[in-house]
């Protein structure tokens, strides 16, 4: 399976080395949901402070947050997946927070942005024990990455 991953880091902070094995996690991730071969995926890295910009225009909520999904519309076999932009310094905060390394935080929010990209959601408690239930095997999947 070919899939395309491209990664930006306006932080300047991850070196290319990083940016190899964050690539051949959200290839593993891909591969475990079973995408088709082609599919494309794009992961941002950003401050709060633009994480705040995008959350206050696409969301319409004045704060930063840690991870946004922004779907391409992909059409039914999902070849155009989307975007996927993760703030490094909530991913920070967080992995202190809840005694996580960063790398296994940014792991937790590659997995979580693409299950919305693919339609999951936690608004409802059903979509919420779903979507859990994905991330929790997701995150097994690519324990050793």
């Amino acid at each position: 399976m070919i899939v395309k991953i491209s990664i930006s880091d306006e932080t300047g902070g991850l070196e290319v080395a990083y940016r190899k094995r964050l690539r051949k996690i959200a290839d593993a991730v891909l591969k475990h949901l079973g995408l088709p071969s082609g599919t494309e995926l794009s992961l941002s890295f950003i401050n709060d402070g633009r994480m705040r910009e995008l959350n206050r225009e696409w969301r319409e909520i004045d704060r930063t947050t840690d991870v946004l999904s922004f779907p391409q519309g992909g059409g039914p076999d999902f070849t155009l997946l989307g975007d996927i932009v993760i703030s490094i310094d909530t991913a920070k905060r967080h992995s202190i927070k809840y005694e996580n390394t960063l790398h296994d935080e940014i792991k937790k929010l590659i997995v979580h942005g693409t299950l919305h990209l693919l339609g999951y959601d936690h608004k409802k408690k059903r979509e919420k024990e779903l979507m859990r239930e994905k991330e929790s095997r997701l995150m097994s999947s690519i324990k050793e990455l």
